[in-house]
């Protein structure tokens, strides 16, 4: 038996991080809104540590509560405010994406569509957000009202059919007149995981999906599966029992993004355990044990002619003296052996298993040679080229050598990885996956590449990467490197940048107090070139802008205490949070007139001041110290008025007076013809 396992196995990021937040601690109790994620195994376990799930928010009156991977509906998030739970999101952040598109075209005047399955938790959560007027569409119909519909937005639940998704999208775009936006939001890992499904179980006789019957994802995968071959769904190993396999079967396993990492080994070891040692004997040890000198020697294949046989066994003859026997339990792969199968004269292929005779009797088996045969056939399976794997036996001059049923297999050292090896030994009792390049029936060679295997998946890889990491969508990534201008994140095996203005909204002395090397984040893709091989990432824009936090904090009315950070000739800028500034106008400075704004501050200096207005577009924000003063006595109104009136004022020059609009006259200063005629008397 062959097996082949899929590469993408175990939980994805969303169920990762969900798992995450739910081992945190909290304010107990904790409750999780729903099952956390579709897998009753982690849901046992989450009870067992005092985590239960409940089906509505009105069952809690205190503590914590845990909003499942699938998200909840906005009145549920509403109904938790309002009763002042600990309200703790793990929501899936590519469901975070799909709620945030549906809320925006939907305040837009968009009619709303949804892909998915109209009782799933996730898209329940989707269709809240629209008020429950989103079409939910479940197959490749299409209701004729959204044809007529003005404006469109389509959307598909993260773990929906990648494939009928494009069939719906394409109808809709070929037929829909008016404005449509389409929205793949299905997760790349579970589209990846659907492509791997597929050709898997195109190749593969059996195909072992685990995962948990209620998982929308897992009976995506089983429906996938058995368009092609036969299909069964594992949620524990025990269920194995109940399937009966055939020796020559090849069996492919997939699991579904919440399958635990317990149930996938569970299922591979009882695989291994009670299906692989025929093929683990036959890869290692089959061997074409004809000797040249015609004598016996062990493991010599050769053929018989049966003469009688019984519930011990088949006597047949080998052209020997003495007869050769084949035990009961060396006949067949599957151990069911019936006398009454082989009549005498039936000939068999055997292996002699001892060259020295034992009560008389030479010792044969059939089943090895059959184990043999069955490597063989998985020959012709591999010559289109499909990927199989081999267990290295040893290194040679040039490469490593295997054997599959009866050929020999040699790995070149150029096709081992995508760069050259030098150093072989490291390989020797690894398993590699291959694909050949050259197959000689004659000589029973192989010439196979493992090179061409990881270059088609990196390819693949690039695909979907490039595909699915666009400006807008999240992506979690591990910090590698920190630069003076940035720091460098590998999001799935790539290199993408987050320039340092996009690492926090408020100024930090080192990236280092923000962003860990080796550690992983969220983060959201601003840029993404793929012709230069360039990804722009931001952190910041995940968290809330320190403005947004301020006006929350601090809203029209309300007092303050600041520091003034500068000063400029209309007034001082005063930081009421850190980060966060306002403008205090030198009109509003002090409850007295202020001509110079230094007079009355510096920087450095305290202040307390009030909320006059809040730009929330523009970021800015309106102060005044004035309001907070009080207002003057009528004294100290007199007093001033007394310094002022008191104060002698300088004399004016002519040009001054014309700048601020002064007439001219004859009794003005400076006037040459009023000194002529002064001393003339006009009566005359």
């Amino acid at each position: 038996m062959k097996i082949i396992r899929a590469r993408h196995l175990g939980f994805c990021y969303g169920v990762q991080r969900s798992l995450r937040i739910a081992g945190i601690k909290y304010p107990p109790p904790v409750y999780t809104y729903g099952e956390l994620i579709h897998n009753a195994r982690i849901v046992r376990a989450l009870a067992e540590r005092g985590i239960n799930a409940v089906g509505s928010i009105g069952e809690v009156n205190e503590g914590t509560v845990i909003i499942r991977s699938h998200g909840a509906p906005k009145e549920a998030l509403e109904l938790a405010a309002e009763k002042g739970l600990n309200v703790v999101d793990a929501t899936c952040p590519f469901v975070n994406r799909t709620r945030k598109i549906v809320a925006e075209k939907y305040a837009d005047g968009y009619t709303i569509a949804i892909f998915g399955k109209r009782e799933h938790p996730e898209v329940v959560g989707i269709n809240s957000l629209c008020g429950y007027s989103a079409t939910v569409l479940d197959g490749d119909g299409i209701p004729e009202e959204l044809f007529s519909a003005e404006k469109l937005c389509l959307v598909a639940q993260t773990t929906a059919s990648a494939k009928k998704f494009r069939n719906i999208a394409d109808k809709i775009r070929k037929h829909g007149s008016k404005t449509v936006e389409i929205f793949d939001t299905i997760c790349y890992t579970t589209q990846e995981r659907q492509k791997e499904a597929e050709q898997l179980s195109k190749i593969c006789d059996v195909v072992l999906v685990i995962g948990d019957p209620q998982s929308s994802n897992t009976l995506k995968l089983k429906e996938i599966c058995g368009c092609f071959c036969t299909v069964y769904l594992i949620s524990e190993a025990e269920e194995l029992a109940r399937i009966k396999f055939n020796a020559g079967d090849t069996v492919g396993i997939v699991a579904g993004a919440s399958a635990p990492e317990e149930s996938i080994t569970e299922v591979i070891q009882y695989m291994e355990n009670n299906y692989t040692e025929a093929q683990n004997e036959e890869f290692l040890q089959a061997v074409d044990a004809v000797g040249t000198n015609g004598k016996l020697r062990d493991g010599k294949r050769m053929k018989v002619k049966v003469t009688s046989a019984d519930d011990k066994g088949i006597t047949v003859d080998f052209g020997m003296k003495i007869d050769g026997h084949i035990a009961a339990d060396e006949v067949s792969l599957d151990d069911s052996y019936n006398p009454a199968d082989y009549p005498a004269g039936t000939e068999l292929d055997v292996i002699l298993l001892s060259s020295k005779a034992e009560d008389g009797l030479y010792r044969f088996s059939k089943k090895k040679v059959d184990k043999i045969k069955e490597g063989d056939k998985i020959v012709d399976t591999i010559r289109g080229g499909e990927v199989f794997e081999l267990v290295v036996d040893r290194e040679t001059k040039g490469g490593l050598l295997g054997k599959l049923g009866t050929y020999t297999v040699f790995v070149p050292a150029s096709q081992i990885k995508e760069k050259y090896v030098h150093d072989l030994k490291p390989f020797v009792g690894k398993t590699l996956r291959l694909t050949q390049l050259e197959i000689d029936d004659a000589k029973r060679r192989i010439v196979a590449s493992q090179k061409v295997v990881l270059e088609k998946e990196r390819k693949e890889r690039e695909e979907i990467f490039w595909a699915n990491v666009v400006p807008g969508v999240i992506v979690n990534g591990k910090v590698k490197g920190i630069s003076k201008f940035g720091a460098f994140v590998s999001v799935d095996g790539y290199d993408c940048l987050v320039h340092i203005s996009d690492i926090a909204w408020t100024k930090f002395k080192s990236i280092d107090d923000i962003l860990h090397v080796g550690k992983k984040y969220d983060f959201v893709v601003l840029k993404a070139d793929r012709e230069k091989g360039k990804v722009s990432l931001g952190y910041k824009q995940l968290q809330k802008h320190p403005f947004d936090a301020a006006i929350e904090n601090h809203p029209v009315g309300s007092v303050v205490k600041g520091k003034v950070t500068s000063l400029m000739p209309f007034g001082a800028f005063v930081e009421i949070e850190p980060g966060v500034e306002g403008l205090v106008h030198v009109s509003e400075a002090s409850n007295t007139y202020v001509k110079n704004i230094n007079d009355v501050y510096k920087v450095g200096d305290e202040v307390e001041v009030k909320i006059l207005a809040i730009d929330p577009e523009e970021k800015k924000i309106t102060l005044s110290a004035k309001a907070c003063m009080p207002e003057p006595t009528e004294e100290e109104k007199a007093a001033r008025s007394e310094r002022r009136e008191s104060k002698p004022r300088a004399p004016r020059k002519r040009e001054q007076q014309r700048e601020e609009g002064a007439e001219w006259s004859e009794d003005a200063g400076n006037n040459p013809f009023a000194d002529l005629l002064k001393d003339l008397d006009m009566k005359k």
